[in-house]
């Protein structure tokens, strides 16, 4: 995961301006809840994300949620598409993603477990490098083939920076 964040920014500024590769990185807060978490779960972390072609990207993310001594991290590996690339005149960009997540820690329920998540939100580029990310994010956790579904859903507001 380190290796694609120090790898990206260095394969991206070897293009030339004429490239349609955008980087974009977010650091986030949040609050959620679902499985066994009745009282609320707080979420923070940071990620990463390239667009490749005509919205559409890839990225990953690393993130915490619980408490210290309840808490679980998460790694998830995303393809997003965003509608409307904020190249011109459109400050706001809705986006939608989902992909793999794996989990690891000390909480029951998600510790080295796979799951998937799903989520979309907008960013509002205030400036041209700096934005508001706004998210709704879903991780779903399937215990069994035919056994119970567990929903980790979460709220995050965060600041995003592209180049």
């Amino acid at each position: 995961m380190t290796a694609f964040f120090i790898m990206v920014p260095a394969m991206v500024s070897a293009q030339n301006v004429d490239s349609q590769l955008r980087v974009q990185g977010y650091v986030f807060l949040g609050v959620g809840s679902g499985g066994d978490l009745t009282p609320p779960t707080k979420y923070a972390g940071s990620g990463g994300e390239v667009l490749l072609y005509r919205g559409l990207g890839v990225g990953g993310e690393l993130e915490v949620m619980g408490s210290h001594d309840e808490g679980a991290g998460l790694y998830s590996i995303d393809s997003s598409y965003h509608f409307f690339r904020a190249h011109g005149k459109s400050k706001l960009v809705p986006f939608i993603e989902g992909g793999y997540t794996r989990a690891f820690g000390n909480y029951g329920v998600t510790s080295s477990q796979d799951l998937f998540n799903f989520g979309g939100g907008i960013h509002y580029w205030v400036f041209k490098h700096v934005g508001l990310r706004l998210e709704f994010r879903d991780f779903v956790a399937q215990r069994s083939f035919f056994g119970v579904t567990d929903h980790y859903w979460g709220f995050r507001v965060g600041l995003a920076l592209r180049e």
